[in-house]
């Protein structure tokens, strides 16, 4: 499990700058996908409620024709602005998950490895103190 993309943003940033910069790495990354229909059908879930808890935001949407989930991760210490949480949460954390559409257990499975780390606070606390991308992305490998 690695992100296609990474990225630690040291200061507060938009939701919708941070989301539209995630999704355009994995729009120009090894998988081809048709880039309106996803974003359209991403943008829908959105709307729909993405908070998880945690301090995660979790963008997803499912995928015709992949074979394997593909996924940005971004984290920023300050908290993501212009996205709707419940009082008193910051987020801190976005998922940007796009799964096979045609496999529900890669969806499910992909959540709970994504949702073991997040909820192991050591690891959190890693990831809101990588300075670099690279670093971030070394906690993926743990």
């Amino acid at each position: 499990m690695t992100p296609f993309y990474v990225k630690n943003y040291p200061e507060s940033v938009a939701f919708p700058k941070a989301l539209g910069l995630a999704y355009d790495a994995l729009v120009h990354g090894p998988v081809a996908f048709d880039a309106m229909t996803v974003w359209k059908s991403l943008s829908e879930r959105v709307s729909q409620g993405i908070y998880m808890g945690e301090g995660l935001l979790l963008p997803h949407t499912r995928v015709a024709g992949l074979k394997e989930p593909l996924f940005a991760f971004v984290v920023c210490p300050q908290g993501f602005t212009d996205i709707q949480v419940k009082a008193g949460q910051v987020p801190r954390f976005m998922c940007l998950l796009l799964s096979p559409a045609e496999s529900a257990t890669a969806y499910t499975q992909f959540i709970a490895k994504i949702a073991y780390k997040l909820l192991n606070p050591a690891w959190r606390e890693k990831a809101l103190a990588a300075n670099t991308s690279e670093d971030l992305l070394k906690l993926f490998e743990e």
